[in-house]
């Protein structure tokens, strides 16, 4: 399937083309006239930071903050430069390390990731693996244009997209495919079930559908570790969370993820995505942390 997972056998581009050249320098522009001058989310990713790194100084919080700014502006050059990119330019610049041969075996997996990193860039080297036979869930957004423009990318070497507003009539579509991939670090506002656990330091609600999920289709879970090399160049392993004949108990699954996502976060954080408002709920169900200290958002 591909290439051998230990390793990518493409050659790594020698230098970036223009157009990922010219789509950096546009991002960060564009994120220089946002995030810095305009302040946007300043507030927000203050907050973040200052609760989840609180044995961190000022001066090293503000370095996350400004390199977590230029990543993301990276990242939307990236993402956009996929619609042009290749296959084996894309393998060249996504490492994929899979130890136990867990895409090439032939069980059905639960693949989940964080936004850490090119999260987009991680879908989209799964996918040249798995093609049709991997279905990801993804939440809805507000434009109809923007939502197309993103799904035709993600969609670009055969994944299938799929609203998470949309499960419960395609269950038999995602009992037929090979994995289900889903992103699960955002807030759970409408889940039902959450799972409560201290992460970056603070009471952080989970989805519980990813370990629902894989006690429907009888599959073993799978974090998605990504790690950036240099800009444009990324890693991914996946490691197992759960293995295909064990039945943990219920928030097992969920918080061994969020303790491997909390790993990689505290190893790289200037990757995460500080500007999301996370801890929006507190644990006894109430609004507002976000805003009780008077910074702008």
């Amino acid at each position: 399937m591909g290439e051998p997972m230990a390793s990518a056998t493409a050659s790594i581009p020698t230098r970036d083309s223009f157009g990922l050249r010219l789509r950096y320098a546009c991002s960060w522009l564009l994120f220089f006239l946002g995030y810095r001058l305009l302040g946007l989310r300043r507030g927000t990713i203050r907050r973040n930071l200052r609760r989840s790194f609180p044995g961190r100084s000022d001066a090293e919080r503000e370095r996350i903050r400004v390199d977590f700014v230029t990543r993301q502006a990276e990242i939307l050059a990236e993402f956009d430069y996929a619609r042009v990119m290749g296959a084996d330019e894309l393998r060249a610049r996504v490492r994929l390390v899979d130890r136990a041969g867990l895409l090439a075996a032939s069980g059905k997996l639960v693949l989940i990731g964080g936004h850490q990193c090119n999260f987009e860039w991680m879908l989209l080297r799964i996918s040249l693996e798995l093609g049709s036979g991997l279905i990801a869930i993804y939440k809805p957004m507000g434009s109809a244009r923007v939502e197309r423009y993103f799904l035709s990318i993600r969609s670009k070497f055969g994944a299938r997209m799929l609203s998470s507003k949309s499960i419960r009539q395609e269950i038999g579509a995602i009992r037929d495919a090979r994995a289900l991939g889903l992103v699960a670090d955002q807030v759970p506002r409408t889940s039902p079930e959450r799972h409560w656990t201290t992460f970056l330091h603070q009471d952080t609600a989970f989805f519980k559908g990813p370990e629902r999920m894989a006690r429907l289709l009888r599959a073993p879970i799978v974090y998605v570790s990504m790690r950036r090399c240099a800009r444009g160049m990324y890693e991914i392993e996946l490691e197992p969370l759960t293995t295909a004949g064990e039945k943990p108990a219920a928030g097992v699954p969920t918080e061994r993820y969020a303790r491997v996502l909390e790993r990689d976060i505290e190893a790289d954080p200037a990757g995460w995505w500080w500007s999301h408002k996370r801890w929006k709920q507190l644990k006894e169900g109430k609004e507002g942390q976000e805003g009780e200290e008077g910074e702008e958002g």
